[in-house]
Formats: structure tokens, sequence, C-alpha cells
């Protein structure tokens, strides 16, 4: 290839990365008083892409792909701002007027030093997560952390003023983790978090580096992020999934006649698993911008025929015992009638799904951006 063709082939590259990838720029300003309000965190959330407010109020977020993103605006001083946006190919200016935030009056629990310590390895355990990646994952600021009751007995509910500060050395991120709300019932093991978290890259040696490359290309496979990538790219079979539907049992007897006889055949009390594809259970709408939608009735099985990164871990702390041989399992059951999934993989409301099996385990330390690809 001649030296022109190469330069003008490089130039192609520079143009299509330029015009896939736009900025969002705008101003913090306090709401009450008008003034400029510096070092207020701006982020995308679930990504690495994020910065602090000059003294200016200014702020610049670069590189950001196409797609439906939430803008977060965190300081402690003023309550927390959530814009979605839609990127397209066109520059944006967003600017937030901040409110500044009321004490609220809380029921905090005070605890003895004992309980204290049990209830923070409580919420790392469902946090954090119980994975090889959690057992190298630290949070810097853990006392910060506060409790305060839930509506049942044994049920306490946790919160933070500040971001949770948290150290993965396995996959090599710093996460801030903006915790809205924990909440744990140790009556009934049921457990759900929910806030907003930006990525750092850890800095390391070249060689920690290239490990934590390693590592988080072996996390993404096997894990929601990539289910969910699969599914919306109809490559389901490719990435070695294979999913089904178990449907409760029909309740109503087969009646068959042969001549005078009439047979009554009982109606199956298991459930029936029905296998299903793409399009059983993702259709766009046909409002809202065509929105990707998740909708299907009974428990959703997906079945992941590799073993994934970090299973050897959980079968050796006798968390998996008489799982699958090869791959892993998860169940899916939908909490409300349907949830929208945007281009990036993410549920619009997350916790309209709940998970069981293998994907139960994965929390916060598992997680990777929503902008990474391996």
């Amino acid at each position: 290839m001649c030296s022109r063709c190469i330069f003008c082939f490089i130039l192609l590259i520079f143009f299509l990365d330029g015009f896939c990838q736009v900025t969002i720029s705008g101003r913090i300003l306090n709401d009450e008083t008008g003034e400029p309000v510096p070092n207020v965190s701006v982020y995308i959330n679930n990504t690495t892409i994020g910065v602090n407010s000059d003294a200016e109020g200014n702020y610049i977020l670069k590189s950001i792909r196409p797609g439906i993103y939430e803008i977060i605006t965190s300081h402690v001083g003023f309550d927390m701002l959530v814009h979605r946006v839609e990127v397209t190919n066109q520059h944006l200016r967003v600017s937030f007027r901040l409110v500044p935030k009321i004490k609220q009056m809380r029921n905090i629990v005070i605890m003895t030093t004992d309980l204290r310590k049990k209830w923070i390895g409580i919420f790392k355990e469902y946090f954090l997560g119980q994975s090889l990646a959690a057992s190298k994952s630290k949070i810097l600021n853990e006392d910060e952390i506060l409790f305060e009751k839930g509506n049942e007995p044994k049920a306490l509910k946790a919160f933070t003023e500040t971001p949770l500060i948290i150290e993965n050395r396995e996959l090599g991120y710093r996460i801030h983790f903006d915790l809205v709300e924990f909440y744990y019932d140790e009556a009934s093991g049921r457990t759900y978090f929910y806030g907003f978290s930006r990525y750092e890259d850890l800095e390391g040696r070249e060689s920690a580096k290239n490990k934590w490359v390693k590592n988080r290309q072996r996390a993404y496979y096997g894990s929601t992020q990539h289910f969910y990538h699969s599914l919306l790219n109809n490559d389901l079979e490719n990435q070695q999934y294979v999913v089904f539907l178990r449907k409760p049992p029909d309740s109503t007897p087969v009646v068959k006649t042969s001549g005078s006889n009439v047979i009554i055949i009982p109606a199956p009390k298991a459930p029936v698993a029905v296998n299903v594809s793409v399009n059983d259970i993702l259709s766009k709408t046909d409002t809202l911008g065509g929105k990707n939608q998740l909708k299907w009735k009974g428990r959703l099985v997906v079945r992941y025929k590799l073993n994934p990164y970090g299973k050897d871990f959980l079968r050796r702390k006798g968390m998996l015992s008489g799982f699958l041989p090869k791959g892993v399992q998860s169940e899916l059951d939908m909490i409300d009638e349907y949830v929208f999934v945007d281009s990036n993989g993410c549920l619009e409301t997350p916790l309209s799904v709940s998970y069981s099996g293998y994907w139960a385990y994965e929390r916060v330390a598992d997680m990777l951006p929503i902008d990474y690809r391996p």
C-alpha cells in the first residue's frame, strides 16, 4: 500500500472516531444565589467519564459515544441531581442549578462496636459481593456508612452522606459510589441496593495494568452485561447462551374420549420449560422512540455454557455445590410488567428484575463500567 493511501486510511479512522464521540459541557450554579459551585462531581453514571467543576462552575465531559446516559451531579452540600440524556452525534450543553441540601431527620441506629462490626460485615458481603473480586476489594471510607431501621423487625437500611470509595485490586478500578439505599432483612434474607457510580483506573506498574486488562475481560464474559449486550445484538447462540422460560403448570386437566370411555389426564405439577428466542422477550416499542422493551411471564432461565471467571472461587467456598459441571445458570424474575433496556445494555429501572442462581453473586466488585468493551 502506498504511503499516501496509508495516510488517507489513518485520517479516515481518526475522522470516524471523532465523529462517534461527542462532549457534554455546562455550568453548575447555586439555585438560591446564582453563584457558580466549584468542585461538584459531574459524571456519566456507571462509566469512567467524570470530572469536577472548576472555580467558575464549568465542566466538560469528553469522549462520549452515542447512547442514553444519566448525568449525575454530586456534592456534599447540595441535593444530588440525575439527568437522563440521549447523546447523538452533536455536542451538548447541559447546565444545572443545585439546591442546597436540607438536613433530614433519620432514625439512625446507635450500635456497639461489635454490633456495628457485624452489620458492616453483612453490608460488605451483600454490597461488594462474595466473589474473588470482592475478596480483593476494600471500602476506604467505611466509617461513612450509617444504618437506620427498616420496616421489618430484623431489617436494616444503610446510606451515606458522601460517596463510598472502593478500591478494587482485582479489576484495577477505584469506584466512587453514591449510595442511595441499601436494604437487608435478616429474617427473609432479602436484600437490594441502588445508587450511582463513577470508575477510575488505578495507578500501577505495567505488569499490574496488563493483569487488570485480562481480568476485566474474563469478568465480562458470562456476566449480566455480556448477556444484555448479546441479547440486544441477537447473538445469544454465538455467545454461548441458552435461554428458556419456566412457566407455572397449567392447572386444567386434559380430557380425552375413546368410544364410550372418558380419560382424564391430570395436569402436570411441575413447571414447564419452554425454549425462547430473542424476539419472545425483547421487542421495540411503537412509541417512546422505539425503545427496547424486555417482557416475559414466568421465570427466565439463562444458561451460559462456558465456565465464567470466578466460578472456581465460588465453588471452593462451597457456594455452588450441585451446580452444573460446566457452565452456570441464572434465573430472572420480572418484578414489574416490563422494563426498558438501553443501547448500553442497562435496565432503566434495575429493581424491575431480580436475579437468583449464579448472577445473584454479581455485586459491585464484579461490575464493569457500561462503557467497557472487551
